[in-house]
């Protein structure tokens, strides 16, 4: 593990924790919107709780996985 990778990590989590606030204020509620109307048609799908855990998943954990592993590529790299 080194300082590199560690650094790549934190980056991309910030990142993605911006990403997480973006969606979080201003998709979400238009997509819980659309779905609390599309029920009253029987038309509704995948629900917006899902969107958001896969959204949570992709920002809190790939994400800083692949910050950690980009990191320990450049170290490798530069020596």
């Amino acid at each position: 593990m080194s300082l590199e990778g560690v650094i790549g990590a934190l980056l991309f989590l910030a990142i993605g924790i911006a990403v997480l606030a973006f969606v979080n204020r201003s998709i979400y509620p238009s997509l819980r919107w659309r779905y609390e109307k599309a029920k009253t048609t029987q038309t509704h799908g995948l629900s917006p709780a899902a969107i958001m855990a896969l959204v949570k998943v992709q920002s809190l954990i790939l994400l800083p996985l692949i910050g950690f592993m980009l990191g320990n590529g450049i170290a490798s790299i530069s020596g």
